[in-house]
């Protein structure tokens, strides 16, 4: 029988496990656990906020996994509805449940999905539901309707791993919801090679793990740091900042 010694990888995607065993708390994130805490017990309208990744998308669905009371919403403009059609689809999505989860992708929003949170924040409002919307950027931009709803929100701000640890321990919790058996002298030459982003070194993560199987390459050190090399070399200026 030939012996094959290729990474054998299933025919199908696993699920991303979104639970307290996969979600590291540690002191960037300290505050706003303790503050999402007292807001599961009393409620309230929070925005939860961070200067760079660090972890809301992963928390509000840890949350959602936990508790059947609360409705989480991947809020994306879909082209087709305007913005008070898109808020009924979403307010008759979450109706049964009285706390809202709504993650909104980083950076500025079309003039359509900004308008359509507004007008789901009000009826949150008028439904006396309580509310979590976790994004990152500016309001500047923004229609006024939306930002001063915003401003008047209570900001809870997370922050990035502040230690090499703790990123590694996040990144190890990553490559456990891969296919792939990765070694950890591995995640430390992301740390050396990529900045010590969240979103940069998972997504790196799952960029290593789909070319080893693609080109059938068991990683060793040397087609690792070339594969690092060259990742870094394509992320933009404003990324490297």
């Amino acid at each position: 029988m030939r012996d094959n010694k290729h990474q054998l990888r299933l025919q199908m995607n696993i699920p991303d496990n979104h639970d307290y065993g996969t979600w590291l708390r540690h002191a960037g994130v300290e505050d706003a656990c303790n503050r999402l805490a007292l807001w599961s017990l009393h409620g309230g309208r929070l925005w939860l906020s961070s200067h760079s990744a660090a972890g809301k998308s992963h928390l509000l669905r840890t949350l959602a996994s936990e508790h059947s009371s609360m409705a989480l919403l991947d809020a994306v403009d879909d082209g087709e509805n305007n913005s008070w059609q898109l808020a009924q689809q979403w307010e008759k999505r979450m109706a049964e449940q009285s706390s809202w989860l709504i993650d909104v992708a980083a950076g500025n929003m079309s003039i359509s999905l900004a308008h359509a949170l507004f007008h789901l924040l009000e009826r949150a409002r008028d439904q006396q539901r309580s509310v979590v919307l976790a994004w990152r950027g500016a309001t500047d931009p923004m229609p006024p309707e939306l930002s001063s709803r915003l401003l008047a929100m209570e900001r809870v701000d997370m922050h990035a791993p502040p230690n090499d640890a703790d990123l590694l321990q996040i990144l190890r919790s990553s490559a456990g919801n891969l296919q792939w058996d990765i070694r950890e002298q591995v995640l430390q030459a992301m740390l050396i090679y990529l900045p010590r982003q969240l979103d940069v070194l998972v997504a790196a993560l799952k960029e290593l793990e789909a070319l080893s199987f693609e080109q059938k390459h068991k990683p060793g050190p040397a087609w690792v740091k070339q594969q690092l090399l060259r990742i870094a070399e394509d992320l933009s200026p404003a990324v490297l900042e």
